[in-house]
C-alpha cells in the first residue's frame, strides 16, 4: 500500500512511517519541517490552504492517507482561533475532500476525546458532541465535515498519546532526578496511551475493516497529579517531589474524566494509565 502521511515528523507520524515502512508499504510523508534530502518527504504547510492542496496534487497516486497533524495546543488555539482554524479545520478538510474524490481507499483523520466536555468516563463513540475548549470545537467540526465526505473517510479519537519525547514527561524526569519539585493538576484527568499503541490502532483501520469511529483511550482514568508521583516513585524519588495544583491556580480549566470507551474495537488491547506511563519512563531513562 501507498500511504502519504500528513504530519509525518510529528510523535505519531514518525513512528507510524517507520512501522509502515518495516512491514512493506511505500510511505510519503508532508510535513512543515522535512529532510531535504528525502524524496519521500515533502514540506507542506496547513496555514496555506492552497498551497497544501498544490503540493498533495502533485504526489503519486497514494492508496491511504493518515492526517496526524495540527495545531494542539489549548492555548494555542484559544490565542490564535483563526490561524488555528485554518490548520485544524479547513486545510485538513480540504486535504480530506481531494483525496476522497480521488478514489483514494482511505482517509484516516486522527481526533481527540477534546469533541467532548469530560464529565463522563468511557464516552461512546456515538456520543453527542460536547466541546468546551476552541481545540475541541476545531476538531468536532473536522470530524463532521471529513465524515461527510464518503465511506473511506475514517475518525481515530485518541486520548493523550504519550511518548519519552513528551515535553511534560521529559521536563518532570529531568526535575526529579535533579532533586528538584513539581507541580501537578489533582483535578485534571488523563487516560494516556503510548505512540506505539496509537500506531496499532491506525494499522488496524488502515488495513482492517472497522467503524466509521474508532476510540483509543486507557482502559482508567488518573490525574496528572497520580501520574506524577508514579513517576517521581518510578526514578526512586519521595512523592513530596510532587506538589498538588490545582488548574485555576494557571488558568486551565478542570477537566474530570477523559477515557473513552473503546471495548468495541478489540484488534488493539489497550492498558492502563499507569502501565503506559511506566512503559515509557522506562524507555526513558
Amino acid at each position: 500500500m501507498r500511504v502519504l502521511i500528513i504530519g509525518s515528523t510529528g510523535v505519531i507520524g514518525s513512528h507510524l512511517g517507520e512501522t509502515l515502512k518495516q512491514k512493506g508499504s511505500e510511505v510519503f510523508g508532508a510535513s512543515r519541517r522535512i529532510d531535504a534530502n528525502d524524496q519521500y518527504s515533502f514540506r507542506l504547510d496547513l496555514a496555506n490552504t492552497a498551497n497544501a492542496i498544490e503540493v498533495v496534487s502533485r504526489l503519486p497516486k497514494i492508496d491511504a492517507v493518515v492526517i496526524s497533524a495540527g495545531m494542539t495546543g489549548l492555548r494555542e488555539c484559544e490565542k490564535n482561533p483563526e490561524l488555528s482554524r485554518i490548520v485544524n479545520i479547513s486545510s485538513q478538510v480540504e486535504i480530506a475532500k481531494w483525496y476522497v474524490q480521488s478514489g483514494c481507499q482511505k482517509v484516516i483523520f486522527l481526533s481527540s476525546n477534546r469533541v467532548f466536555d469530560g464529565k463522563t468516563a468511557n464516552v461512546k463513540s456515538d456520543a453527542k458532541y460536547s466541546p468546551t475548549t476552541e481545540y475541541g470545537r476545531q476538531k468536532t467540526q473536522a470530524e463532521e465535515q471529513i465524515l461527510g465526505l464518503g465511506d473511506a473517510t475514517r475518525v481515530i479519537r485518541f486520548t493523550k498519546v504519550i511518548s519519552e519525547n513528551s515535553k511534560l514527561l521529559v521536563d518532570w524526569v529531568t526535575k526529579i532526578r535533579a532533586k528538584e519539585q513539581i507541580s501537578a493538576f489533582t483535578d485534571v484527568s488523563i487516560s494516556p496511551i503510548t505512540k506505539k499503541s496509537a500506531c496499532s490502532v491506525i494499522e488496524s483501520v488502515l488495513f482492517g475493516a472497522s467503524a466509521s469511529i474508532v476510540q483509543s483511550s486507557a482502559v482508567d482514568e488518573i490525574s496528572y497529579f497520580e501520574m506524577a508521583c508514579s513517576i517521581a516513585e518510578q526514578l526512586g524519588a519521595d512523592k513530596s517531589t510532587v506538589r498538588q495544583q490545582i488548574a485555576s491556580e494557571v488558568g486551565e480549566k478542570v477537566l474530570p474524566h477523559s477515557s473513552l470507551e473503546c471495548s468495541v474495537f478489540t484488534s488493539v488491547e489497550p492498558m492502563s494509565s499507569l502501565s503506559a506511563v511506566r512503559q515509557i519512563v522506562k524507555e526513558m531513562v
